[in-house]
């Protein structure tokens, strides 16, 4: 869980982990820049729970605070959680279940995401396609970096791409397509994320056209497919729309 001045919602984060019937569970979280509450709500939780680990250090920006997490990570299976994201009860034991009776390189869920200005509850389905580079460049991230868990060694093998800010999860899918990874889709709810002027409200396009350079960077199928500009223009805007 990295985090930077993320009090608002922190603490109800972090009880949701707490909160979870699965006992075999680690929460890392990174933060050493925050100026607001933050910290002391996490020194709270530090001292009664001896399986959140927090890391005070000077981090460069989300995917930097999550792969200097991954160092110190213990457990097989790794999940992203931002300080706004709440965890459904009972999720970590649905994915050790998952895992015991499936193979699987990643295992990811539905989502809800709860608009604080509208009051207003939506369900995000993912798509049932598979999860491949040939759908990912045609319509896009197909699921939120908090509702998918990849084996350690994926994201071992991989981490983040630092230079991304608000497309690291779209980046990391795309760049490791080649391998023959087995993804897993559970049609349920993992985490609902409150959308409240933060990272992911997107207000000035900066997440659209860091997508947009993503995109671009792993699109040579898409240029040979489709030889008129004018056709790939209209994709790429149904993608980021």
């Amino acid at each position: 869980m990295p985090n930077y001045n993320g009090e608002k919602y922190l603490g109800r984060a972090i009880e949701s982990f707490v909160s979870q019937n699965y006992p075999n569970k680690e929460l890392v979280i990174v933060d050493g820049k925050s100026t607001d509450s933050s910290h002391s709500i996490i020194q709270s939780f530090v001292e009664k729970n001896k399986n959140i680990i927090w890391l005070k250090y000077q981090d460069k920006g989300i995917s930097n605070a999550f792969n200097i997490g991954l160092e110190e990570v213990s457990g097989d299976i790794i999940g992203y959680s931002g300080s706004d994201d709440l965890w459904e009860q009972g999720i970590l034991s649905t994915i050790n279940d998952y895992a015991n009776k499936v193979g699987f390189d990643a295992i990811y869920f539905n989502s809800y995401t709860f608009y604080i200005e509208k009051d207003k509850k939506i369900l995000r389905k993912c798509p049932d396609i598979e999860f491949n580079k040939k759908n990912l460049l045609r319509y896009g991230t197909l699921v939120g970096l908090q509702n998918i868990f990849f084996k350690k060694a994926v994201y071992l093998k991989y981490k983040l791409d630092e230079k991304n800010k608000y497309s690291s999860d779209y980046e990391l899918y795309l760049r490791i397509s080649h391998e023959k990874y087995k993804y897993y889709h559970v049609p349920q709810v993992a985490t609902t994320n409150i959308f409240d002027n933060n990272i992911s409200s997107d207000v000035d396009g900066k997440q659209k056209k860091e997508a947009y350079q993503v995109f671009k960077k792993y699109a040579n199928w898409y240029e040979r497919c489709y030889r008129s500009s004018t056709r790939l223009r209209r994709v790429l805007r149904k993608i980021l729309s």
